[in-house]
């Protein structure tokens, strides 16, 4: 098992920073975990370039070995997968992997356990950190209904493995992971499966990330129905078809920049009154976060995509109510976003409310709750309810005194506050290096760019 401890470090954040210049985020973790998982379960040798450092990623490198699949990096960045389909020797080999806090590679090496290793033996995902206490009870019951059998339903989650059902019934899905899993698994079969989903789909956009993933390696996943159901229940019911089998792409697989990192160094140059250029992103992206643009042009900031990628320079001028259940990645960034809003001749017109947040106390941390709570604690009036975070002005002048925020282990918190910094003095980030798990060159690359912080 493997876990992962933080120095004790604290970061004191300049608020006179000025962030500035152009940067091309690393790949997208997102992208990477879904293509190498993908890549295992592919016939033919996959070779995937620009994905990034985390210890997410290294999570699902780990996968590869554990699974019995080939593999080479011929340098840091870049790696060689010799796929292992279903097919093949009876596909992955029978493993106990360990997930770290990944929820995402959790999900998927969950699902592609079950289905897609030697039928009838016993497999088992690993969880560490705060994964350990969070469920995927929808996805286990999924594949449970498909026959699975479910032998522990905490992590570590054990199960028996068999051959792929024709269909999959997925309920009241708490995440777009579980879909996600469900369908990159029976992709790697020929046959022609159906995946179901009944209820609401958190996160569509990630789903959507998988299909398009999923395209690159030959798989089809179609929408055949969506509709509302005419029982008491009124649930939302969608019937996707899922044709495999998977292939290995011809050219080598380039991860794009990650959106969600991009992100953060946008909504940074305009809060601190600098510009900025996330090369290599286009607002065509299958990521959702290159919404990012859109979003910061409601708070009147001037942003917008360009040849070299999405750029954002302009303090934000006014409120916005925005809904964010495509992007709730963007919610801790946008929070920040929306108390500078709010510092601009306080009135109506500079409150915001960041709507559509109720899977955000399911992630590394309660973050709705961490952010509400560190919003009123540097000033601002700021409440969490329905799944939604309102922000309005700070009642009186901000305070200069030192305000000490703990990011409670989550590297998403982390990058929240470094943003509040910017906004408020005396800002310290506490647990500073959990950004490790998606960006561990935070610090370094924030401070390349302008946004100067010291050993508190």
């Amino acid at each position: 098992m493997v876990t992962r401890t933080f120095e004790p470090r604290a970061l004191a954040i300049d608020p006179q920073s000025v962030v500035r210049g152009a940067w091309r985020a690393s790949g997208s973790k997102s992208i990477a975990q879904r293509a190498i998982v993908i890549a295992a379960l592919s016939s033919g040798t996959t070779r995937l370039v620009g994905l990034p450092r985390g210890d997410d990623v290294a999570a699902a490198r780990r996968l590869l070995a554990a699974v019995g699949v080939e593999h080479h990096a011929p340098t840091p960045a870049s790696l060689s997968i010799v796929g292992r389909p279903p097919a093949w020797r009876g596909g992955w080999r029978p493993a106990s992997v360990e997930a770290g806090e990944s929820g995402t590679l959790a999900r998927l090496s969950l699902a592609s356990l079950a289905l897609c290793s030697q039928p009838g033996e016993n497999v088992e995902v690993r969880a560490s950190g705060s994964l350990a206490a969070r469920s995927s009870r929808a996805l286990i019951e999924a594949l449970e209904r498909g026959g699975v059998e479910v032998l522990s339903r905490t992590w570590p989650i054990r199960l028996r493995a068999i051959g792929p059902p024709s269909t999959l019934v997925l309920e009241k899905p708490e995440s777009s992971q579980e879909a996600s899993a469900l369908a990159i698994a029976l992709a790697a079969y020929p046959d022609e499966n159906e995946l179901r989903i009944e209820g609401e789909l958190p996160s569509r956009p990630y789903f959507e990330l998988t299909r398009a993933v999923l395209a690159q390696f030959g798989a089809r996943v179609e929408l055949v129905t969506d509709a509302r159901s005419d029982d008491e229940r009124n649930v939302e019911r969608e019937a996707w078809r899922v044709r495999g089998p998977l292939r290995a792409p011809l050219d080598p697989l380039a991860i794009e920049p990650d959106a969600s990192l991009a992100a953060v160094a946008l909504a940074a140059a305009c809060l601190s009154g600098g510009e900025f250029t996330a090369l290599g992103l286009q607002s065509n992206s299958a990521q959702g976060d290159v919404r990012i643009v859109e979003h910061l042009r409601a708070f009147g900031c001037f942003a917008r995509p360009s040849p070299q990628g999405l750029r954002a320079s302009g303090f934000p001028q006014r409120g916005a109510e925005l809904d964010l259940r495509g992007e709730p990645d963007l919610a801790p960034v946008l929070a920040m976003v929306a108390a500078g809003a709010a510092l601009v001749a306080p009135s109506a017109s500079t409150r915001s409310v960041l709507r559509g947040l109720e899977t955000l106390n399911r992630k590394e941390s309660r973050r709705l709750d961490v952010l509400s709570a560190g919003l009123r604690a540097a000033g601002w009036r700021a409440e969490a309810r329905d799944g939604a975070l309102w922000l309005d002005a700070p009642p009186a002048r901000l305070e200069r005194t030192p305000l000490e925020l703990h990011s409670s282990g989550d590297h998403r918190m982390a990058f929240a506050f470094a943003l509040l910094g910017l906004l408020r003095a005396g800002v310290v980030v506490h647990d500073a290096d959990c950004v490790a798990k998606s960006w561990p060159s935070f610090w370094r690359d924030m401070g390349e760019l302008g946004l100067r912080s010291s050993p508190a």
